[in-house]
């Protein structure tokens, strides 16, 4: 069963990392490159961004019964099976999670452009995702 006040305090959460995000897309690539403080607080914002997104992912889909998923990667790819999702929003979201898996792991050095051009041209992922899930949300309760 979904629990929406769960997707809910998760999509508001969104919402605000978005915000914060949008925010700091009036600091230029140079001030994110040599200013830690603006760094550390994108890296920060986005990687809570993208774990609302698995989180929410993950929630739908035990509801239900889907756990045919065995990384976060696979999240996207299993919302758009079962309708939640647009097919074209997988792998933007599977990408966003790749990066979070940076972010957390530091596999390799966070690269400040890259979290500059996330700010600048992949917010709208994170709100047509939350529309998707909102859209859901209706559709499970009607």
């Amino acid at each position: 069963m979904i629990d929406r006040e769960v997707i809910e305090k998760h999509l508001e959460d969104l919402a605000v990392k978005v915000s914060h995000l949008k925010d700091l897309r009036g600091v230029s690539l140079e001030e994110l490159q040599t200013d830690w403080q603006k760094l550390y607080a994108a890296e920060r914002a986005l990687q809570t961004a993208i774990q609302d997104v698995i989180d929410i992912g993950a929630h739908i889909l035990a509801a239900l019964g889907d756990n045919r998923w065995e990384a976060y990667r696979d999240i996207p790819r299993r919302l758009a099976h079962h309708g939640v999702i647009a097919q074209e929003e997988v792998e933007n979201l599977e990408a966003m999670i790749g990066m979070r898996n940076v972010l957390v792991h530091q596999y390799v050095e966070v690269n400040p452009q890259k979290v500059y051009e996330i700010i600048h041209t992949r917010l709208a992922d994170f709100e047509r995702f939350a529309q998707a899930v909102a859209k859901f949300l209706q559709q499970v309760e009607d």
